[in-house]
């Protein structure tokens, strides 16, 4: 008995629905495919008997055609002026009323002319396209010669790749010329249309291989194999074509076999309509099989639901274990799927139960790893900045250098008290970056202290000054009044700060060259309001809702990690604040943060962060020298070593007051910095390079940035040098005596 269980494993369930299955899914599967049998039969001979019936409406409507353009044209030998004309016998002025004749009968006839009794052609017009006349009339010469014979002959002939009905009418005038009055009617797509309104059939006309009159949208498609079965296959035989990817039933045979060449027809009955409805009833009769299979299915599956009860006990186990027992167990009782998944489910709980004990260590973890998160999204904040710190240190360390050694040089008076003031200047604003920057960086512990919130909003607008300046935005502060302290986290709200920011830069740079940036602090009742508002190009609706989720991002791959928002939110909750954001694509956003204002009895010491204010910089000089560059001290230090030295010297604070000065004058030597707001160094030396190559060649780079990949290939492929700042004021002069030198 019990190998016996052993041995059994398909269940009662699958046996019944296989079994039912298989006959509910073979028995419409016999049924459709004799009904679609039978059905193409019936088509097929429905189409064949409407070929059939077509041929004899359009053998007829040809008849009676030629009969009413005989009757049509017999009557006019019978014109006065016609009588006259012939009396005459001049065959300029038969010709002339027979052009006059042919403008008045219709567009469709295209020949007319006159044979003498002696079969001699004495006039004849036609329209621009037509054939000739003479070759009309040799074409046409066994119906002509019926009515030289006395009888009105009509007939078809081709010529040129065009089909006419023919009609030659007997004349004979007495004392004047008799003959025949031959009048050739095109048969085209016109008439062919025409003819498929009586016949209902799409066809053909052909002559000598060639399609002459058709009712297809393109008759161009037609192919060899279907002219040939026109022209040279078995006359009234039906078979089945396929013109531009329809199906057709053909049917071909003869209108004029006496005509060289002969004129062969072709009537085609669409299969399309057909196989439409045929393909609607199979859709039909597969619905209705489907539907029955799976009302007999669901009959089947109800009914052994019935027969496993055994599965409620499962149920009730598993409600159990969704309310937290884990420790619930259930018995098996058989061999079957339901003592299998017994043994599943209580593998399956005892799995639970440990992952849930691991779950409750990593949830102690996570405050941990939460730390680790925040100091990891500040490391890759810094590490957007490296650039511009590095410019904003080596700015002022050049000041600091090149006053230096001018002060080395010179007695002390009060310029040596100048440029002492100015290195002092330097060297604290060389300080409070690297201190702030430090500090930045380092990890702190969270700790709770009254913050100044200007100082701090502040702090972090001079840390951001480079990045936004030289991505051409400009930054307006609005401080109220009287803004309370806070009680927070210095080095945590910088975070948020800096990574509103930073967003606000991303999304302007993305789509636009310039933008603004409006931060707003003031008192809202107990709570102290933060609103860093852009021009940008907005967020839209649907991530509105997910703009804090972690790991949340519309940045492209590698610029961001999703973290940043998501960090910021978590911040503000733990101070006690809200963060949200309003927006319209194309309208810019909002972030705003409110932090409550710290109470009365609060701790005394502010946390007072080092503000960093971007330097000024000196000036420029030359043997004739422009010197570029957007840090006033810059321009200063190098005006003042050039002018020394002797040079003429001009300075410029941006790249397009540089164009300015070189439209006015030449210049031997041009010295430009690398990065600058607006038009750059680069930029600079392309438009010259463009304009004026000889001032591009006498051009010299200096930077405070780290030299990155791509201005090291753009050094390398034009040939150029740079001068790095800090440099001393002998390589600064060296640089300008060997560029000279050069050139000279």
């Amino acid at each position: 008995m019990t190998s016996s269980r052993k041995g059994f494993r398909l269940s009662l369930q699958t046996k019944v629905l296989a079994a039912v299955l298989v006959v509910l899914v073979l028995l419409p599967a016999v049924t459709l495919w004799i009904v679609n049998d039978r059905i193409s039969s019936q088509v097929q001979d429905e189409s064949r008997q409407t070929l059939m019936t077509a041929r004899a409406v359009f053998l007829q409507s040809l008849e009676n055609h030629s009969d009413e353009l005989g009757a049509r044209y017999r009557g006019l030998v019978n014109d006065g002026r016609f009588v006259q004309i012939l009396r005459l016998r001049d065959a300029e002025t038969l010709r002339a009323y027979l052009r006059d004749l042919l403008q008045e009968v219709g567009d469709d006839c295209e020949e007319m002319f006159f044979v003498t009794d002696h079969d001699e052609l004495l006039a004849g017009v036609r329209r621009d396209a037509a054939p000739a006349p003479v070759e009309f009339a040799r074409a046409t010469a066994a119906i002509t010669h019926e009515a030289l014979a006395g009888e009105a002959g009509t007939g078809r002939a081709s010529l040129e790749r065009r089909l006419y009905n023919v009609v030659a009418v007997p004349v004979t005038v007495p004392g004047g010329l008799s003959g025949a009055l031959v009048v050739g009617v095109r048969v085209g797509d016109a008439a062919a249309q025409q003819l498929k309104a009586l016949t209902r059939t799409e066809m053909l006309l052909v002559a000598d291989h060639a399609v002459v009159a058709s009712t297809l949208a393109d008759p161009t498609a037609i192919g060899s194999e279907l002219l040939n079965t026109a022209a040279g296959g078995a006359l009234g035989r039906i078979e089945p074509v396929i013109v531009n990817g329809e199906r057709f039933l053909a049917l071909n045979g003869v209108i004029e076999a006496t005509a060289q060449p002969p004129i062969h027809y072709v009537l085609l009955s669409s299969q399309e309509m057909r196989r439409r409805g045929l393909e609607s009833t199979r859709r039909m009769l597969v619905a209705v099989s489907g539907l029955g299979i799976l009302v007999s299915a669901m009959a089947v599956w109800l009914f052994i639901r019935r027969i496993t009860r055994p599965l409620r006990e499962l149920r009730d186990s598993a409600e159990a274990v969704g309310r937290g027992d884990f420790s619930r167990r259930i018995e098996r009782l058989s061999n079957d799927e339901c003592g299998e998944l017994a043994e599943e489910f209580n593998r399956m709980t005892t799995n639970l139960q440990t992952s849930h004990a691991e779950l409750e260590k990593a949830v102690v973890t996570l405050k941990a790893t939460q730390a680790q998160l925040i100091q990891s999204e500040k490391l890759s904040a810094v590490g957007q900045f490296v650039a511009g710190v590095a410019h904003e240190l080596n700015n002022p360390l050049t000041a600091v250098i090149g006053f230096s050694d001018l002060l080395a040089q010179m007695p002390g008076d009060e310029k040596t008290r100048l440029y002492q003031d100015r290195v002092a200047k330097s060297a604290h604003r060389c300080h409070k970056i690297v201190h702030s920057l430090l500090s930045f960086a380092r990890q702190h512990p969270p700790e709770r202290r009254l913050v100044d919130v200007r100082q701090l909003v502040d702090a972090v607008l001079e840390i951001m000054a480079y990045d936004l300046r030289t991505s051409n935005i400009k930054v307006t502060s609005e401080w109220a009044a009287d803004v309370p302290a806070l009680l927070g986290d210095s080095h945590q709200l910088q975070q948020v700060f800096i990574n509103i920011l930073g967003n606000a830069r991303q999304a302007i740079q993305g789509v636009q060259d310039k933008g603004q940036i409006i931060v707003r602090v003031f008192a809202a009742g107990a709570m102290v309001q933060v609103e860093f508002e852009d021009d940008g190009p907005g967020i839209r609706p649907e991530n509105l809702s997910r703009i804090f989720d972690p790991f949340f991002t519309t940045k492209p791959v590698g610029k961001g990690t999703g973290l940043g928002l998501s960090l910021s939110y978590g911040i503000i909750q733990e101070h006690g604040g809200k963060i949200y954001v309003r927006s319209e694509p194309g309208r810019g956003a909002c972030f705003t943060v409110e932090l409550p204002v710290a109470p009365q009895n609060g701790a005394r010491d502010i946390a007072s962060p080092f503000v960093l204010r971007t330097a000024p910089a000196g000036r420029d000089s030359g043997h004739s020298v422009l010197v570029v560059d957007d840090e006033e001290w810059i321009l200063e230090l190098t005006r003042e070593l050039l002018v020394d030295d002797g040079h003429l010297v001009e300075t410029a604070s941006s790249g397009e007051r540089a164009l300015e000065w070189i439209a006015r004058r030449k210049f031997d030597v041009v010295v430009s910095d690398w990065k600058m707001p607006g038009l750059n160094g680069v930029h600079l030396y392309e438009h010259l390079l463009a304009t004026n190559a000889t001032t591009a060649a006498r051009l010299i780079f200096m930077t405070g940035d780290v030299v990155n990949e791509t201005f090291e290939a753009f050094l390398k492929r034009h040939g150029k040098h740079h001068l790095p700042k800090p440099f001393s004021i002998e390589e600064f002069r060296a640089a300008v005596a060997r560029m000279i030198a050069a050139h000279n």
